[in-house]
């Protein structure tokens, strides 16, 4: 494949930024790629894994180099990384982050890119839809991001050239790329991803340590996501919540409405509740 930048920085390589990485390496999509953490054993590994070329536990010293910055770590530290890093990069560079949550992230960073110190960096918010409840260098794969989802969040002040790179970044490592404003990305992915979440943490903190006991494949399958890192998925929470706790309180108005079908003993409208989700679930399986 062509190369699309010299230079690329990816700041938290785990399993997002990890993946990404080792995708650039594999087909030659990038020169070098330098990994950023805060720990030497992370960034050993990093290496190990094929997902960098070189490593550095310096978030300042990457920056005046780089062609392409990739914000890759927790939603909460996204913002203040970018407002360390922008004032040492050069002209004309590239950042963009895979956080789950946008609007935050692109408000503040509207202001940071608005300071004056700002030497003509651009900013393209980015969230990959692709992942698992794992987490860490050690689940990265190249092929990670293969027909996936890659949501894009320009804003009005979203520079035309910085978006179409990176674009073609995901679109090269194997993404189907969607545009969305961020509002809008969050709205969607609260009732798409956070609300699943946060339906299997409240599932299991439901069920009965007699009927936990008894789990078999089905729940399990059902409450997989569970397992996710607690602290990554607070900040998650927390940054998405008004989408979030909306898109809850429907959901619970569904469980109610099945519940009260329940007491009825309205066996045709539990049915038709029944069908009807499994037609629109199977119908999106399908592709």
């Amino acid at each position: 494949m062509t190369q699309l930048f010299e230079r690329v920085v990816i700041v938290g390589p785990g399993l997002i930024g990890g993946s990404l990485g080792q995708a650039l390496r594999a087909d030659g999509l990038a020169g070098c790629v330098v990994g950023v953490g805060h720990r030497q054993v992370s960034m050993d590994r990093a290496l190990a894994a094929g997902a960098v070329d070189a490593t550095t536990l310096n978030l300042i010293e990457t920056a005046p180099d780089a062609d392409l910055v990739v914000l890759a770590t927790g939603v909460g530290l996204i913002a203040k990384q970018a407002r360390e890093m922008i004032p040492h990069m050069k002209p004309s560079a590239i950042l963009t982050d895979v956080g789950s949550v946008k609007s935050p992230i692109c408000r503040a960073l509207a202001e940071t890119l608005a300071q004056p110190d700002n030497p003509g960096v651009r900013f393209v918010g980015g969230h990959p839809l692709a992942g698992s409840e794992q987490r860490g260098i050690e689940a990265a794969r190249p092929d990670l991001f293969k027909s996936a989802r890659c949501v894009l969040t320009p804003t009005p002040d979203t520079d035309a050239d910085a978006l179409a790179k990176v674009r073609a970044l995901w679109e090269a490592v194997g993404s189907r790329v969607t545009e969305l404003s961020p509002d809008t990305h969050d709205r969607l992915v609260a009732e798409m991803s956070h609300l699943p979440h946060a339906v299997a943490v409240c599932l299991v903190n439901a069920i009965s340590d007699e009927a936990l006991d008894l789990a078999a494949t089905g729940l399990m399958d059902t409450t997989r996501v569970a397992s996710g890192d607690p602290g990554l998925w607070l900040e998650i929470c927390m940054q998405n919540r008004e989408a979030l706790s909306a898109a809850l309180k429907k959901m619970a108005d569904e469980l109610n409405k099945f519940a009260c079908h329940l007491d009825d003993t309205d066996s045709e409208v539990v049915l038709k509740a029944l069908a009807d989700a499994k037609a629109r679930r199977d119908s999106n399986a399908n592709g």
